[in-house]
């Protein structure tokens, strides 16, 4: 791909923008999409070191550098870090070398309000705005490097993708910083057992459709503060980490039922059905509760 037809590209799928090309690669560019849902992630090269001005910016955009090297400054601030968020009413400024490749995660503006509404009880009165550095050792950032290392959305689960989908939400508008407070300061009192039962009984009828952390709050009929404020008193975790449980939980009956019946699904087949999509990371977690990898409880019947 040319240089010109990326610029056309990137004009159309992402925003307008002014670019300066100081000196081209003999690679070209390079555009592929990753994944396509509430969020988008691609990967994206100019094939050539460049100067741009972005404006204009209706979404959120979180840049993940995969090689080469690059320079951001943010309303004629230099940013250091070298993941980055930026969004409306920023106005950036990107120097990218020859080689640069970057991961770019586009976050609508419309799901991070929705989200962001959750933990404020309400829309927010003006349009929420970041801080452009992401610490590559904090939260998001370690799961953006997870993303980075090829960790991406298996096509054929789409509960793994959404599930991947409100973490980073989720991550994005309780751990980064930003214009607004949505963090778990002054949740209120915590629900009583009657709701909490209500939001375990929901996770565990519901594990294998899309949940979202305000489905659950909805069925406990609490606010999301104020569920996570009783998952952590209560139960010492939180309501996604439980559901999480609830779904390992499953694949392990799964699992002990193909031992005892002798069927040929697989432990992928498994780990997908119930949203894993970092295999060894569920075998991990597995091991870790049942003492024995998945393989070993498939065969065991």
């Amino acid at each position: 791909m040319l240089v010109d037809e990326m610029y056309e590209l990137v004009t159309r799928h992402f925003a307008p923008h002014r670019l300066k090309v100081r000196e081209l690669s003999p690679d070209g560019a390079r555009y592929r999409p990753l994944h396509q849902g509430a969020l988008t992630m691609q990967t994206l090269a100019y094939g050539a070191e460049i100067n741009v001005g972005v404006w204009d910016l209706e979404d959120f955009y979180i840049h993940v550098p995969l090689r080469g090297h690059g320079r951001l400054s943010v309303d004629r601030r230099e940013i250091c870090a070298p993941i980055t968020v930026i969004g409306p009413g920023q106005r950036p400024v990107m120097n990218w070398s020859v080689d640069h490749e970057v991961l770019i995660v586009r976050v609508p503006q419309a799901q991070v309000g929705r989200t962001l509404a959750d933990y404020l009880g309400g829309p927010s009165t003006r349009v929420p705005v970041f801080e452009p550095e992401i610490e590559g050792d904090g939260p998001l950032g370690g799961a953006l490097r997870w993303l980075a290392a090829g960790a991406l959305p298996v096509p054929g689960s789409p509960m793994a993708a959404h599930h991947l989908e409100q973490f980073l939400l989720h991550t994005m508008v309780t751990v980064h910083a930003g214009n607004f407070s949505p963090g778990p300061a002054d949740p209120g009192p915590p629900a009583g057992q009657a709701a909490l039962r209500r939001a375990r009984r929901y996770c565990e009828d519901h594990a294998g459709e899309l949940v979202t952390l305000r489905d659950i709050a909805a069925a406990a009929r609490v606010s999301v503060r104020t569920l996570q404020a009783s998952f952590r008193r209560h139960l010492q975790t939180t309501p996604m980490a439980y559901l999480r449980a609830v779904r390992l939980a499953k694949a392990h009956a799964d699992l002990r039922e193909i031992a005892e019946t002798g069927a040929a699904t697989s432990v992928t087949d498994v780990a997908l059905r119930w949203g894993f999509t970092h295999l060894s990371r569920f075998a991990g977690e597995y091991r870790k509760r049942y003492g024995e990898p998945p393989s070993a409880t498939r065969r065991s019947g």
